[in-house]
């Protein structure tokens, strides 16, 4: 699809610009065949004042293509003058003389290669010069031949030109193309597994119509998680679905040390639970307009992180911090050791550092594309580090200095 666009935007590209280019060259063969027609007018007038018995004009570059034609209105005889370049003889022009002789006009086409500019002199005698607009001196033909090589040459060098503009035009195109498609068939995938065994435990069900429902419980309830977590893949889908759509957030003043703080104390008793320490330090009645739901849902998704992948106790830490220009969140715990490469897709939407343990802690590679993108949508930023065995995410939010 991307190939066709991109090959759809340089054809529209350099049809436009071969347009432009014709209509312009048209445009300047009209002045200068314009101009060089005038010329020629000027230039048959002038060999009409010539003395042609002292003139050799037709060795004269200037009058190569013109014949010259003296005509008696009396005797009806005519002397001709033949330029060099003239290419009519005699036989050719003699019956457009009487023509010219009996037209009204002093300046005329007798035809579509044939023009004339007469005048009367002494003793009836009048003056015709014939100009052949076809002759090598009047003939645009190398003109034109330039102007088209120039056109083809300049058309060649603006396709190369589009070719790499397109490419570099469509290239963010590609990739949110190129992601989208991946998004599909991650989600596709993430909700083919809960799909199946919701399919099976019903199909188990249904082969057991005579059991009871106590008996039955162990594929109800497998049933009921695989529910929740497919229900949980669809919430985190349409999220990133608006979000990329462009739909606006309810903006606010959010307290954001209230918002932090609600949801460590929240997160409490599932470290514990877990086995994991867990050391907070909020600095208080730090604002800024955004929205509290996402706010917390951001707190939320980090903490969560921090105690699937912590290992060990964790030591998960969590402070809120403020500068001069920006309040910092910052979440840290112990981990395995992660690798430049992992660290630069960890935001991507369904990566997993470790399918397998990520399948074992009920993740689906979402979450931490969701906080970059509350971040984002709050005009902030979200960065990830790993150092000396402890993997730390800071979250950074304009500081706005609300009161």
């Amino acid at each position: 699809m991307i190939d066709k666009l991109r090959k759809k935007v340089v054809a529209i590209n350099v049809l436009s610009v071969c347009i432009v280019f014709f209509l312009a060259m048209l445009l300047l063969f009209s002045i200068g065949y314009s101009r060089i027609d005038a010329e020629r007018v000027e230039r048959m007038k002038m060999l009409l004042d010539y003395e042609v018995s002292d003139a050799d004009f037709y060795n004269d570059k200037a009058f190569s293509s013109i014949t010259l034609v003296e005509y008696d209105l009396k005797t009806k005889n005519t002397n001709w003058y033949f330029g060099k370049d003239s290419l009519m003889d005699k036989e050719q022009l003699a019956p457009f003389v009487e023509k010219a002789v009996s037209s009204s006009e002093d300046f005329g086409y007798l035809s579509a290669r044939l023009t004339y500019v007469k005048k009367p002199v002494e003793n009836d005698v009048v003056r015709i010069a014939f100009n052949n607009r076809y002759s090598a001196p009047n003939s645009l033909t190398p003109y034109f031949i330039f102007a088209l090589g120039i056109l083809v040459v300049g058309v060649c060098c603006y396709l190369i030109i589009s070719l790499i503009l397109a490419r570099v035009a469509l290239k963010p195109v590609e990739e949110s193309w190129n992601k989208q498609k991946q998004f599909v068939a991650d989600a596709s995938h993430e909700l083919k597994t809960p799909l199946s065994v919701i399919m099976a435990n019903t199909e188990i069900i249904a082969s057991h119509q005579d059991e009871t429902v106590a008996s039955q419980m162990k594929w109800i309830e497998n049933t009921r998680e695989e529910s929740k977590r497919m229900a949980a893949l669809v919430a985190d889908l349409l999220f990133l679905a608006k979000n990329d759509d462009g739909l606006k957030v309810q903006m606010e003043t959010v307290n954001v040390s209230d918002c932090v703080e609600t949801t460590a104390l929240n997160y409490d008793a599932v470290f514990y639970e877990n086995g994991k320490t867990f050391n907070y330090r909020i600095t208080p009645d730090l604002k800024i307009i955004g929205n509290s739901g996402q706010i917390k849902q951001l707190v939320t998704i980090l903490l969560d992180n921090a105690n699937k992948y912590s290992v060990g106790v964790g030591n998960i830490k969590m402070s809120l911090t403020v500068t001069n220009r920006h309040i910092m969140l910052s979440v840290s715990n112990d981990s395995e050791e992660l690798s430049e490469e992992q660290l630069s897709h960890i935001f991507d939407r369904f990566y997993t550092v470790d399918k397998s343990r990520n399948t074992d802690k009920g993740g689906n590679g979402l979450g931490l594309s969701i906080a970059q993108t509350i971040c984002q949508t709050h005009d902030g930023d979200i960065k990830v580090n790993y150092f000396n065995g402890r993997t730390s995410f800071i979250a950074s939010f304009p500081n706005g200095k609300v009161k």
